[in-house]
């Protein structure tokens, strides 16, 4: 289930950096929890979140050259 957020006016330019930094820091974490269970899996489930926790850094990885794109 997705949650949908309602907003009455546009962010400042702070408030979207804002956001886009604390994704990339919530990807980040989400990663490393990932990353600490993966060596308790069975394989393939293993293997299958090892791409998750890759694809996760690499997301956090874009979010942070979004971060610096703002930043100037």
């Amino acid at each position: 289930m997705s949650e949908h957020h309602e907003h009455t006016q546009d962010p400042t330019n702070e408030e979207k950096l804002a956001l886009l930094k604390y994704m990339a820091h919530h990807n980040a974490h989400h990663a490393e929890e990932l990353e600490d269970l993966i060596s308790s899996l069975p394989e393939p489930a293993a293997a299958e979140a090892k791409k998750a926790a890759l694809v996760m850094r690499q997301a956090g990885d874009v979010l942070e050259n979004a971060v610096k794109t703002m930043e100037g």
